[in-house]
Order: structure tokens, then C-alpha cells, then sequence
């Protein structure tokens, strides 16, 4: 994100002061950490130091290493806290099995016993895997789906989330990062206290925090609350209801507001008799970052997606379309690909394999942001997903800015 970007909403931070910002997602996690990892590095420039508050890294998760590495260069204070949301234990629990075998390969080598010979076929085949970033499409089954149907222990899991988790599923990581942030406001002269969404889990701190301290409370929304395309299917009108209050007192008591699309800052100037400081600042791109970076250099022409995909975001429509330019153009085939940088779901895999596009279409798995930019940069052309529905124009992903980057 450029300074001239930050420039037209937090340049009335004029004063060297401190600012508190808490965010659930933060490197090593791959995914929804550019935006306040930027603010991090820029709110210095305003005379802003930052002070993050974030959750412990979750090894069972793609991480980022790199960017770990630069955020913990930047030498800002880091305090991390654990959670009892069902994301962070599941996390933890998926850790378990890789934990009980690095203390049996510790073990090992205190006692130098070789390993069996299976063990060392493992360790060949994970060897092979991280040598390289090419990886082809595989295809694999999903505990969670049976017939193409999810299990019923998955469908009680989702039915359990929309009933039970309000404001969202990272809801148990409150008192952690409350009880932080007060150690933080009593040791630290924080003036300001920025949180970020998604989860909206961390405005209801922020809350709670600007409530009892005297600090200045930026609320920042990277999506959109009950107007979030994703997860604004209530299942009652209590759960509607109790969201939009909660949003609206958000907004309400906030000091200041921002959003990174106009639908969604419409949308909450709606919510406050005070318009005026519910500001946009969209999301932008580094040029620091694509300093470096080297083009793999492709022999073929080449679409490119980087990033998750989730809910509605799905690449099957496109997968269509793809068939349809190999069966019209024949012979294309050996001179085009797609590469994504992605998870697929077990759906997609499938529709990889019912369409034959097993030669055509690959996926090298979530990498490193520097990796993500690689591939952007190396590609002719970038695919951008997005959902369908009632609210999707509010959804303007951080690729597209580093799309236009490239």
C-alpha cells in the first residue's frame, strides 16, 4: 500500500503516539494480513509506532515465512495470545500428529537409530515435494464429503456455526485479546486502537477497549458485516438483528471508520448520524515488494490465480470455459495452461477430472506472498474469482491491486 494511500485518511495523526492494532490474522498465516501488515510499515511515516496484537501461529495452516521474517525485521512489538475459537483448536489439534513426530525424530537422533526404511521413503517423498514449487494437479478425497454429499458430522458443524457463533466463528478469542490489550494499555501510551475485520470479532474489543480507556478507536472493515455476500445468511432474524445492532454500535462509537470499498463505506454512513467519519481507503500495492522478483519465464501462455478460494468463489465457470476454448481451437493444448496458487475443494479436483483438464490446469498448493507475486508477474494473463449473490460488488480482493502491480 502506497503512503500517498494512506496519506488521505491518517495524515491528522500528526504526533509521534502509539497505536495498538489488532488483528486476528498477522504472518506467518498466509491470508488476510497485507493490509495491517502495510499499516505497520507506514504509520511511522505519520508519526504513528505500531504495537500489534494478534493470535500465536497456527503450524497446521499454510504459513509465510517470509513475511514473518519482514515483519519481525521491522522490530515493532508482536504479542501474540492463543484462542478458544473452533478455528485456533482446530489448528491445534491438526498439529498433534506432525508434533509427535518431530519429538520421535528428536528422539531418534539422541539415540542415533536410523530410521526404518518406510520412514526414509517418507522423508525422499517430502524431500521431492519442497524441492520444488511446480506441483501438478493431484487429486485427492475429502473426509468431509461422501458421494459428493458433505458428511453429517459436517453439516452439524456448519449448522452448529450459523446457530451459536455470533459474530462469527473466531468469537472465543474476546477475553485472550482483551486481557492482552489491557496489559499492553497499561504499560504502553497507547492514544489509538485500531481493529480489522474480518473476524468482526475483533470490533467488539475494540469496543469494549475504547469503552474503558481513553484512546481513539479506528474501526477498519476489509469486508462488510451484515452485508458480507459470505456469511450474511442468518438463520433467524434474532441472529440478523443482533448483528446489525452490534454493527451499528460499531460504527456508532467508534472515533473513526474505515472501508476499503464505497458500497461498503455507503453502507455504513447509513449507520451513524456522523457520515463524516466513515472514511474509504481501499486497499493498493507495495512497489517494495516486487523489487527482486524474478519471472520464471513460462514456454507457454499462461493464466495465473493466486489466493484462497472459499464459499461462492469457485473457478468451475471458468474451468467451463476452458474446455470450451480447448475444443474450439484444437492443438491449443500443448502451448496453454493455467496455473493456480490456491486449495482446491474436493468439487473442483472433481471438475478438473470430468472436464479433461488434468494436462491444462495445475496447482501448485498456497505459497509465500513473494511466491504468489513471482507467479503473478511471470504470467500473461491473471484470473480474478468472485462469488455470485446479493452483495458481491462489495468485494474487492488485495490481488486485484497486485494484479495491476504486474
Amino acid at each position: 500500500m502506497t503512503t500517498e494511500a494512506l496519506g488521505g485518511t491518517v495524515s491528522v495523526f500528526m504526533r509521534r503516539e502509539r497505536m495498538l492494532i489488532i488483528t486476528y490474522d498477522y504472518p506467518p498465516a498466509l491470508s488476510g494480513v497485507r493490509r495491517m501488515v502495510k499499516f505497520a510499515k507506514f504509520l511511522p511515516e505519520f508519526g504513528i509506532d505500531p504495537i500489534i496484537l494478534t493470535t500465536l501461529p497456527l503450524r497446521a495452516f499454510p504459513q509465510d515465512w517470509e513475511a514473518m521474517a519482514e515483519v519481525e525485521a521491522a522490530g515493532y512489538p508482536i504479542y501474540r495470545t492463543p484462542s478458544l475459537d473452533p478455528h485456533y483448536l482446530r489448528g491445534r489439534v491438526a498439529e498433534v500428529p506432525a508434533q509427535l513426530r518431530r519429538w520421535r525424530e528428536s528422539l531418534l537422533k539422541i539415540l542415533n537409530a536410523p530410521p526404518s526404511p518406510d520412514e526414509l521413503r517418507q522423508l525422499e517423498q517430502e524431500g521431492a515435494d519442497s524441492a520444488t514449487s511446480r506441483k501438478p494437479f493431484v487429486s485427492h478425497k475429502s473426509d468431509a464429503q461422501v458421494g459428493g454429499k458433505p458428511r453429517l458430522t459436517t453439516r452439524c458443524v456448519h449448522l452448529v456455526r450459523r446457530w451459536l457463533y455470533l459474530p462469527d466463528t473466531r468469537f472465543a478469542w474476546l477475553p485472550h485479546a482483551i486481557s492482552q490489550a489491557e496489559l499492553i494499555l497499561e504499560r504502553e501510551p497507547v492514544r489509538y486502537v485500531l481493529t480489522t475485520s474480518f473476524p468482526n470479532t475483533t470490533h467488539l474489543i475494540g469496543r469494549w477497549i475504547a469503552r474503558r480507556y481513553r484512546v481513539k478507536w479506528v474501526a477498519d472493515f476489509r469486508d462488510g458485516w451484515t452485508q458480507n455476500p459470505y456469511f450474511a445468511d442468518y438463520p433467524t432474524p434474532l441472529h440478523r438483528r443482533v448483528n446489525r445492532n452490534w454493527e451499528r454500535s460499531v460504527v456508532h462509537e467508534a472515533s473513526a471508520v474505515l472501508g476499503v470499498s464505497e458500497p461498503i463505506v455507503r453502507h455504513l454512513q447509513r449507520l451513524t448520524p456522523e457520515p463524516e467519519k466513515v472514511h474509504l481507503l481501499p486497499n493498493g500495492f507495495d512497489p517494495d515488494d516486487f523489487e527482486s522478483i524474478e519471472p520464471i519465464g513460462f514456454d507457454r501462455f499462461t493464466i495465473a490465480y493466486t489466493g484462497t478460494l472459499f464459499m461462492q468463489r469457485s473457478p468451475e465457470s471458468f474451468f467451463a470455459g476452458v474446455r470450451a476454448l480447448l475444443d474450439n481451437y484444437r492443438g491449443i493444448e500443448e502451448n496453454f495452461q493455467v496455473i493456480f496458487m490456491t486449495q482446491f475443494r474436493p468439487e473442483h479436483e472433481e471438475c478438473i477430472r470430468a472436464m479433461g483438464l488434468e494436462r491444462v490446469v495445475q496447482n501448485w498448493g498456497l505459497q509465500s506472498y513473494r511466491k504468489a507475486l513471482q507467479l503473478q508477474k511471470s504470467a500473461d494473463a491473471l484470473l480474478v474469482l468472485e462469488g455470485e449473490g446479493k452483495n458481491a460488488e462489495i468485494m474487492i480482493t488485495q490481488k486485484v491491486f497486485e494484479y495491476l502491480a504486474t
